[in-house]
């Protein structure tokens, strides 16, 4: 296929590979063998795209360990890092029934299991126990004495070892610790855990993590924060929400109600139709559309559901309203200019609203289309989203805690002004 990079719509195969090409910063890709990955792939063929990255992931594996075999530790972690990227990008697109799946899986965690001891910035395996479960993850140490801590996590569809790529060692070198694990209804999770399906209240599941990050000595307990990539904005805000040994959250993006969300892009009548008519108008566009055949499958996965007229209700408990009054702890939120433009308009409108409700200081870091960073989570532009994340947490968190919560504040910066005024005309949104 060939690979069109200004088409980011999450869930397809341009996103996805840029997604891939992200981790480069890390040492996790080289654009040249991801170029001829992709070159191989038949649009739109989820097995195309297992099997050829699959077979990529293996070739270099194997030369990760016959470089280490030559005594060569450091090209070696390399090419660990990259396998364990690309053995993840094969399992994406393998539903949870494909035999695949679980192959490729345990294949990218021992790759990058592998690469761990020759990390600049190790990554320490963790296991926060939850609920009789047991939530997977990493620890990431920033120094040698007590240091903030930033406690990561992805969203619907992510792994703890990606968001190491993309967050762990940019922490490390300012001075963080960073907590990566993987809750309910995340993929780690999953595997080690079937049926610990997705959850609305994750205060309870990022309870027991912070418990554990307490627990441990190089963890300053009055300079905590939470970051959530994807669905994990949701999730983390909905925890800081009742979580209050939080002193900060980020939200990367943020959408307030996943079910509303979910029902906006389908038609009113359809939602109320017999739920055959809704399962076939699925299966329908799902064989128009790669994003959405992906989503059907993971979901099904992830939130236990076995037909798609079900996911409607699934989704609905996952909302933000009613969290308004309860939500003092200092908020991030950080937003790119497709995704406003990818937004509708209703969705758009709740977002405005409920950061203007909220009792804590709320900030927007927008990435506009010319910094390379405006896709879903700044593909292709990390360090445009470490510079905005790092400046905010510097200010919020790294200062003594104040004696007093804050008052509300609402930053919302001009270029994101101008891009919702572009993109969606009719929505109010004020200088």
């Amino acid at each position: 296929m060939k690979v069109n990079l200004t088409t980011t719509d999450v869930g397809g195969f341009n996103f996805e590979f840029l997604r891939i090409v992200s981790c480069q910063s890390v040492g996790a890709a080289e654009i040249g063998e991801c170029l001829y990955t992709i070159g191989r792939i038949e649009d739109g063929s989820f097995d195309s795209w297992i099997t050829e990255w699959n077979r990529t992931a293996g070739r270099v594996a194997a030369e990760a360990r016959r470089l280490l075999t030559a005594g060569q530790p450091l090209a070696a972690r390399d090419a660990f890092l990259r396998a364990a990227n690309y053995f993840r990008a094969a399992e994406f697109y393998a539903t949870h029934d494909d035999p695949r799946q679980v192959a490729v899986w345990q294949a990218s965690r021992d790759c990058f299991a592998q690469a761990v001891p020759l990390l600049r910035f190790p990554a320490e395996p963790i296991e926060v126990a939850f609920d009789g479960a047991c939530l997977p993850g990493y620890f990431v140490r920033g120094g040698s004495r007590r240091a903030p801590t930033l406690i990561a996590m992805s969203g619907f569809d992510g792994s703890a070892e990606e968001v190491y790529y993309w967050i762990g060692p940019a922490a490390a070198e300012r001075g963080w610790n960073c907590l990566i694990f993987e809750g309910p209804g995340q993929r780690g999770a999953l595997h080690l855990n079937p049926g610990l399906v997705l959850r609305p209240d994750y205060e309870a599941p990022v309870g027991a993590v912070v418990d554990y990050a307490l627990s441990r000595p190089e963890v300053d307990p009055a300079r905590l924060a939470l970051l959530g990539y994807s669905l994990g904005g949701f999730l983390a805000v909905r925890a800081a929400a009742f979580e209050t040994r939080l002193r900060a959250v980020i939200a990367n993006s943020l959408v307030v109600d996943v079910g509303a969300a979910f029902a906006a892009v389908w038609p009113k009548i359809l939602r109320g139709s017999f739920p055959s008519a809704v399962d076939t108008a699925f299966t329908l566009l799902a064989r128009l559309r790669p994003d959405t055949r992906w989503g059907i499958n993971h979901a099904r996965w992830a939130l236990g559901v076995n037909h798609p007229h079900e996911f409607f209700a699934a989704w609905k408990p996952f909302t933000l309203w009613g969290t308004e009054d309860r939500l003092t702890t200092p908020l991030l939120c950080v937003v790119g200019e497709d995704e406003i433009a990818q937004t509708s308009a209703d969705m758009i409108t709740q977002t405005i609203r409920y950061l203007r409700a909220v009792r804590g200081p709320t900030e927007l870091a927008y990435l506009p289309k010319e910094t390379g960073a405006s896709s879903h989570c700044q593909m292709g532009g990390l360090a445009y989203a470490h510079a905005a994340i790092f400046e905010w947490l510097t200010r919020t968190v790294t200062s003594e805690p104040p004696a007093h919560p804050p008052p509300h504040t609402l930053v919302f910066p001009n270029g994101a002004i101008a891009a919702v005024r572009r993109y969606h005309p009719r929505v109010a949104v004020e200088e």
